[in-house]
């Protein structure tokens, strides 16, 4: 007999492992952790997650045995019985068919919210800026670049979020203001290349007040491209050295 509770434990299981697949483009073409595939749209994220609630309900409705006196056993047919015991109609009591669990709608439920809510936080933006940067000098800055990984734009100053690259203002080493003053050049010349999109995250703005973005064109991160050029490390909450 198949549990309503064991159903739901295959709806935890498949629910939010086929709605998570990732659906951010420059994952898959890196290739890399969460990268391996993924859907093309966060409507094929829900469409998913609709099929797998189907398949759990369907199964936890059709494939369930009627129990018999609520013992939990499975009803004896009147063939099986034969002579050795005689059916009796007034002696015998209907028992109440099992209920259909609730986490079994709920939980692939939850798995559709959170996988269509993860398909369309990693849509990569539009690329709706156009902007000439040249490298920020002192003075007020308006629209230009500071260093490999944060720029003005429009009077704003922007922090890309999903990277650090070598300082230059304040260096630990002569390898690490080398490698900051070649990500500035490499940052500016990728920002005047076309136009670009700005994706925020979690957090708006870091405790400077920088607008803490992502930087996309053509649905590929330029902060990525920083990384595989060995300019950038990829931020993971904390800076990593750049002296050997």
């Amino acid at each position: 007999m198949r549990e309503p509770y064991r159903l739901s434990r295959r709806a935890l299981a498949l629910g939010p492992l086929l709605l998570l697949l990732p659906n951010d483009a420059e994952a898959r073409r890196r290739g890399r952790l969460w990268g391996g595939g993924g859907s093309s749209s966060p409507f094929s994220l829900l469409i998913s997650g609709v099929i797998v609630c189907a398949i759990v309900v369907a199964k936890s409705i059709f494939r369930k045995d009627l129990p018999s006196k609520g013992t939990g056993t499975p009803r004896a047919s009147h063939e099986a019985v034969g002579t050795s015991a005689k059916f009796n109609p007034t002696k015998r009591t209907a028992a109440p068919r099992r209920g259909l669990s609730p986490w079994v709608l709920v939980l692939p439920l939850a798995g559709i919210v959170i996988g269509g809510a993860y398909g369309w936080a990693t849509v990569p933006p539009e690329d709706t800026i156009s902007a000439s940067f040249p490298l920020c000098a002192s003075g007020a800055r308006t629209t230009c670049v500071v260093n490999g990984d944060t720029f003005w734009l429009d009077g704003i100053k922007y922090r890309i979020s999903d990277i650090d690259t070598p300082e230059i203002s304040e260096p630990r080493c002569a390898e690490e203001k080398a490698l900051g003053e070649q990500a500035t050049i490499r940052l500016q010349a990728l920002l005047n290349a076309g136009a670009f999109g700005l994706k925020a995250g979690m957090r708006d703005e870091d405790k400077y007040g920088q607008k803490l973005r992502e930087v996309y064109r053509g649905g590929q991160s330029l902060g990525a491209q920083l990384v595989d050029e060995g300019l950038a490390h990829r931020w993971i909450g904390f800076k990593q050295s750049w002296c050997g």
